[in-house]
């Protein structure tokens, strides 16, 4: 008896696993965008954001740096 609640519940708890997936799928998908394609060579501008400078303020920093060139790809996002 106790075997088969057990199984019950096991089975309950998968389907929530699966119906939570779905629904946070359903949220993220419009959102997500393609990873961008940058090749060797290439010129591009480089996000200051996590940049530390040496000036008082922030606020009169750049926002962005470059145009850069690229000189290798590490990985897919890098």
């Amino acid at each position: 008896m106790n075997v088969h609640w057990m199984e019950d519940i096991d089975r309950q708890e998968i389907q929530t696993l699966e119906n939570t997936q779905e629904s946070r799928k359903k949220y993220y998908d419009p959102k997500a965008t393609e990873e961008p394609i940058m090749e060797v060579g290439e010129l591009v501008m480089l996000n200051a954001k996590n940049i530390r400078t040496k000036r008082p303020s922030m606020k009169l920093s750049p926002k962005q740096y470059g145009p850069l060139k690229v000189l290798e790809k590490k990985g897919t996002w890098a």
